[in-house]
């Protein structure tokens, strides 16, 4: 890999292919083109984008392309990197990278590895729902955190992507995968469910959920933001947080109705009351942990 950014071509048509090939033709990455089998996906995906659209058949371009972006599902990847050395338009020239971030390159790429270049992880640590959210809002991905693994072709290429996107590499090692995917499934979609829950408790009070999610949503966000700006520890609020253990009695009674929410609450308070221990009398402590058992 030289200075400049590399010819890179996309395979796929779903949120992340769509979002990340705009992002990197918007950061000025030579981006020649998305292919997806289906050509109304391809289509549809590469204008929003703002690149070529190619399909059924993989292109010939791919011979001028240095890195090929495969973001497809997961368990697509192996099958969809077999059929494009198949052609003979990929070989050792290329760097193959994924965007799955639970697999390692090297398991991922397995059918290809020896026929390629190189292999890659390029996986965005952030929830991309709309691709159009990203792709019409220049520079959306900058500061995004992409976990980087790979080869060392594999990982320069994909490091090179994340500096043009004005991104944050983080680097992981492939036999941790599985724990790096699962915490960043924890802190979002479980952070979706989580909400869910609380949205759901407050509707059965008689809110309207549209109403509920309105209120609830900011402030799951600010604690968050709290938490990202102070700390865990000093950024968390709270009934537990203050040792208020009337409060947590209360909410207990509130979510008795429901076992696997009541489950839920006293996971969560006991990791809560793992955070806030320290600036908690022991009898505080220590009555808590008996409620949360």
């Amino acid at each position: 890999m030289t200075a400049r950014s590399p010819n890179t071509f996309v395979v796929g048509a779903g949120a992340v292919a769509t979002a990340l090939a705009g992002s990197l033709r918007q950061a000025g990455v030579p981006v020649l083109g998305l292919w997806a089998r289906r050509p109304e996906a391809a289509r549809a995906a590469a204008a929003l984008a703002g690149v070529a659209a190619f399909s059924p058949a993989p292109p010939d371009l791919l011979l001028e392309a240095e890195v090929v972006l495969v973001a497809v599902k997961d368990d697509a990847i192996g099958a969809v990197a077999t059929q494009l050395c198949a052609t003979g338009l990929v070989g050792s020239r290329h760097v193959l990278l994924h965007c799955a971030g639970a697999t390692a390159a090297a398991t991922a790429f397995a059918p290809v590895v020896d026929k390629v270049g190189g292999v890659g992880t390029l996986h965005p640590l952030r929830a991309i729902a709309s691709a159009a959210d990203i792709v019409r809002t220049r520079g959306a991905l900058k500061g995004t955190v992409f976990g980087v693994e790979g080869d060392a072709r594999g990982a320069a290429a994909a490091n090179q992507l994340v500096a043009a996107l004005g991104g944050t590499a983080l680097a992981v090692e492939g036999a941790t995968m599985g724990a790096y995917h699962a915490a960043a499934a924890i802190a979002s979609n479980f952070a979706v469910a989580v909400l869910d829950a609380a949205v759901e408790l407050l509707a059965s009070g008689g809110v309207d959920r549209a109403a509920a999610l309105a209120a609830l949503a900011p402030l799951t966000q600010g604690a968050i933001a709290n938490a990202g700006a102070r700390g865990l520890t000093d950024g968390l609020t709270g009934p537990i947080r203050r040792g208020d253990v009337g409060t947590v009695e209360r909410h207990l009674a509130a979510v008795a109705h429901d076992p696997e929410l009541a489950q839920l609450y006293r996971v969560l308070g006991r990791r809560t009351l793992g955070l806030a221990r320290a600036g908690l009398s022991d009898a505080a402590a220590a009555a808590l942990a008996r409620l949360l058992a």
